[in-house]
């Protein structure tokens, strides 16, 4: 078991509100989202919950060439990310709106891109976020996962008796009340082991690639100059996975 980084024991509340390199809080796009998704929204709660259905709706499931070195303004923009860049969306818009939060990283079984990509690699580096609501920290990556995609994947894995499959687990969720945890793909409320590592928490996902002993996925000079092709194709691969529920 790797050493978890020595943040994860510090729950002062500011420790999780502030700027990193990725997770560009301040940037007036991320400001203007942010006000905007929350406008009429008064507690926390409400505005945690508004947050976490604009990124898990209005940003696709999906990679950009960029991979996991993404800021949240350009997960913004591109309106497409995985569950590291739509974390980093997912912290950026909530600490914009003054809601600490930070980033969980662990590994999850590489079924859970089944259909969607080959990471080439037995596990996947993967995060969720803590969001503190009425003073606890609630962990979800519910978000991840965009309801149109959601659905037809998890239908189609369990009809495939798969666990993991079509970037969702067979038990996960999409829905999230701030109150109780709720998975997607990594789901620790499910017995069944699908991880190996629970690497902690980190500043941001560069802050993870930085630190963290042999993770699967940091990027080299190949990945860096040729995922801009694997990302179109795993797009289109959920892409037709999202427009077969329509038929």
């Amino acid at each position: 078991m790797p050493k978890l980084a020595s943040a994860q024991f510090d729950d002062a509340p500011g420790r999780w509100l502030g700027a990193t390199r990725l997770i560009d809080k301040d940037h007036r796009g991320i400001r203007n989202a942010a006000r905007s998704i929350t406008a009429g929204k008064v507690t926390p709660v409400e505005k945690a919950l508004a947050i976490f259905t604009f990124v898990r709706d209005e940003v696709r499931f999906g990679f950009t060439c960029g991979f996991w070195d993404n800021k949240a303004s350009d997960v913004l923009a591109s309106r497409i990310g995985y569950c590291n860049t739509k974390s980093t969306l997912f912290m950026a818009l909530l600490r914009a709106e003054n809601i600490p939060a930070r980033q969980v990283f662990v590994d999850i079984d590489r079924d859970v891109l089944y259909g969607i990509i080959d990471p080439g690699t037995p596990y996947v580096d993967h995060s969720y976020v803590e969001v503190l609501l009425n003073g606890a920290w609630i962990a979800t990556d519910a978000y991840i996962v965009d309801a149109p995609l959601f659905s037809p994947a998890q239908r189609r894995a369990l009809q495939e008796n798969k666990l993991l499959a079509y970037s969702v687990h067979a038990t996960g969720q999409m829905a999230w009340d701030g109150a109780s945890p709720a998975f997607a793909q990594f789901n620790m409320l499910d017995p069944r082991p699908i991880s190996t590592r629970r690497w902690g928490v980190f500043e941001d996902v560069a802050d993870f690639y930085d630190k963290a002993t042999d993770p699967w996925n940091r990027l080299n000079s190949f990945l860096r100059a040729g995922f801009g092709g694997f990302a179109a194709a795993a797009n289109r691969r959920a892409d037709r996975i999202r427009n077969a529920k329509q038929k």
